[in-house]
């Protein structure tokens, strides 16, 4: 990673290198050349946007001046809107990237990765090159910002299609300190968690928090990172390659979501059996008309497609927002060659702009009821469930 003066445009630049730890699946038009068609400019700039929105958030939520206008404001003054240029600009290219069709073989990895597999994909060691170009509009505070973005779309975020599932993770491939802000690979979970616990309140600390919790108890309108509405859980377990550490997790949220408690929530089907979700009966009462309840399932994302064979198709969504993408996201870490580990975070805002969720018969809308939200307490429990120590600020 260097930082030095583009003879060419005279802008100041940072060039990195990353590295893929999970497999990286680009949602590009054109699937059979995700080599040149991934990795854009745009889309990493996006990403940055996200993560730029999250601090800037969680540090202006605690003191009650969280408000979207002027965080969108904010967030349009460095990385630009329709009328007005981006101060940063970004390149990027391939050094030994290399693609292949998804084998996604084991349970976990097929239940997190749904609809991925034979597609092509970027995969793990494969490496690039991204040039960050500062123009000279830009004050020190904004490029300092825009420093502590990158730490965190490189720390705690992924890439392309299936990023909250874990897919899509990098990392720097040199470590380097810039501006203060350490950017390192830790080889070990106890060296990892004492990285994040001393640089995530740094990094917060660059947009403005001023170390306080917030006070209300309101959900924010989208995901900050903040005390008491973001945490983040490292587990214990070392995996040996990232296709176990995906598979692991993904495990464990499919036994957490399915009734196994239950034997009658185990069915047939043809040679195969399976155990149906714990909010199997709660969806189907539209078809059954017993008194409807909440899925609460649905805290992890929607919408939600439910097949009961002899009644027909449902599908849980908001009622007038069909999608929610998950609170929870999963980043594999790469300690060593042969050592990953999982880290866990939990975004907790407003679930739906309504306060309804539809349970409706795919075909027709009108069969159907309006329930309450599903609570975050559900996806606390799985969290709390599992072995490991808890990043909090």
């Amino acid at each position: 990673m260097k930082e030095r003066i583009d003879e060419g445009t005279g802008m100041e630049k940072l060039c990195l290198e990353l590295e893929a730890v999970t497999p990286i699946f680009i949602a590009g038009a054109d699937q059979r050349n995700i080599e040149n068609e991934g990795l854009r400019p745009p889309s990493l700039r996006g990403l940055m946007r996200w993560w730029f929105r999250a601090a800037l958030g969680g540090a202006k939520f605690p003191s009650g001046n969280l408000r979207i206008e002027k965080v969108k404001e904010e967030e349009n003054k460095i990385w630009g809107s329709t009328d007005r240029q981006s101060k940063v600009a970004i390149t990027v290219c391939s050094i030994n990237s290399k693609t292949s069709p998804a084998s996604l073989r084991s349970s976990g990895e097929r239940y997190l990765g749904f609809g991925l597999s034979n597609r092509a994909c970027i995969t793990p060691g494969s490496k690039f090159k991204v040039v960050i170009y500062f123009r000279p509009v830009i004050s020190g505070k904004e490029k300092s910002k825009i420093l502590a973005t990158l730490w965190l779309l490189l720390n705690l975020g992924n890439i392309g299609s299936k990023s909250r599932k874990g897919f899509g993770s990098v990392r720097i491939s040199k470590e380097v300190k810039i501006n203060g802000i350490e950017f390192k690979n830790p080889r070990s979970i106890e060296e990892l968690e004492g990285y994040f616990k001393s640089t995530i309140r740094k990094i917060l600390k660059v947009f403005g928090w001023d170390g306080f919790t917030p006070k209300s108890l309101t959900l924010p309108e989208f995901p900050v990172i903040t005390p008491n509405f973001w945490k983040m859980k490292i587990l214990d377990n070392i995996y040996s390659s990232p296709t176990d550490a995906i598979n692991s997790i993904g495990k464990e949220i499919r036994k957490y979501r399915e009734d196994r408690a239950n034997p009658r929530a185990k069915h047939r089907y043809r040679s195969f059996s399976y155990w149906v979700t714990k909010d199997y009966n709660a969806v189907k009462s539209i078809y059954t008309r017993t008194p409807a309840s909440t899925p609460q399932g649905s805290i992890f994302g929607l919408p939600h497609q439910f097949q009961f064979r002899s009644l027909g198709k449902a599908v849980v969504k908001g009622i007038k927002h069909e999608r929610r993408a998950s609170p929870l996201y999963i980043k594999i870490w790469k300690l060593n060659e042969e050592e990953y580990a999982i880290g866990l975070q939990l975004f907790k805002s407003k679930f739906l702009p309504e306060d309804k969720l539809r349970i409706s018969d795919l075909k027709d809308p009108k069969i159907g009821e309006n329930v309450n939200l599903p609570s975050y307490s559900y996806l606390e429990n799985f969290l709390n469930r599992l072995r490991g120590r808890w990043i909090n600020l």
